[in-house]
């Protein structure tokens, strides 16, 4: 179990710190277009600079890359953005403290990057936007690695497969996944889930959250909800008698879930990767899972 860390002063120091970059940013272009101008007009200015110039390039390409994983090890800590609500993956159990798989396993990338771990609660719609403005460092939130998120941002490999269902009510006259055609689904709707249902014809209900969207179904104010396998079974073991039950079959596309990274930190991803691949390899993921869980949800390798 964990404690969270999150304190106001410590989102304005980030927005701050965010400001303070961006104005940063504009002095160092404006300096840099300065200089390009003065050495333009240079008489050793010569067509061979411009080798140089690319390697002077590559290399902040390079440094670039190791800053994310250098501030980290100084500062000390691993500031990591989660939901803090999506049980079993990071949720606060009965004593409030922080805890889940997916807790779990950031604090053991943290303990070996040599670091502590931090955790920052964030809604899933503005969630992933935090790596933006270097609100935390990674996220670990049962997150997708799809082609539009690989254009913004990095992926480490995967820590967890996921395995895609459906919950309707019991008296529901749907019974495959097939069926959700023409039917409403509550969902985030950023949320892979919701692209899912909508690829077999499904209408989004827009939600906050799984909680939302089983209210949502229970209440009659949509036909369904789609989510992970452990996250309905997690549900329906917490609440016999909710009415809710799974159609048959598999969301087509279970795929895996991964961390997700700046675009770059090629540093930070490489550590995070040997993270993973050794608590892979040493058993370490598999019995986090059969802690939650009644399956082994290690990716295969």
């Amino acid at each position: 179990m964990f404690n969270n860390k999150t304190t106001a002063s410590g989102k304005a120091s980030v927005i701050g710190l965010a400001r303070k970059f961006t104005r940063s940013g504009v002095a160092v272009l404006a300096l840099a277009a300065t200089s390009a101008a003065l050495a333009a007009c240079s008489p050793g200015a010569q067509a061979g600079d411009s080798s140089t110039a690319s390697g002077a390039s590559a290399s902040s390409k390079t440094s670039a890359s190791a800053d994310s994983l250098a501030k980290i090890k100084d500062a000390g800590v691993l500031r990591i953005g989660l939901e803090g609500t999506y049980k079993p993956y990071s949720f606060h159990d009965e004593g409030g403290a922080l805890t889940g798989f997916e807790v779990e396993i950031a604090a053991l990338v943290a303990k070996d990057l040599g670091v502590k771990a931090e955790y920052i609660e964030t809604k899933w719609d503005s969630l992933i936007a935090g790596l933006d403005v270097d609100r935390y460092d990674i996220v670990i939130n049962d997150v997708s690695p799809t082609p539009e998120r690989g254009e913004k941002y990095d992926f480490s490999q995967p820590y967890i497969r996921t395995i895609g269902k459906i919950g309707v009510l019991e008296d529901s006259t749907l019974k495959t996944v097939d069926d959700i055609k023409g039917h409403s689904s509550a969902q985030t709707a950023s949320s892979n889930y919701a692209t899912d249902v909508e690829a077999l014809g499904a209408t989004i209900v827009p939600t906050n959250g799984f909680n939302d969207s089983i209210e949502l179904v229970k209440t009659g104010r949509a036909d369904a909800t789609a989510n992970s396998l452990v996250t309905f079974e997690t549900f329906l073991k917490d609440n016999p008698g909710s009415g809710v039950r799974l159609l048959d079959g598999e969301l087509p596309d279970g795929g895996a879930s991964v961390i997700l990274l700046p675009k770059g930190q090629d540093a930070l991803r490489e550590a995070v990767n040997a993270s993973l691949s050794t608590r892979i390899d040493n058993g370490d993921l598999k019995n986090i899972y059969l802690k939650y869980v009644s399956e082994d949800l290690t990716p295969a390798k």
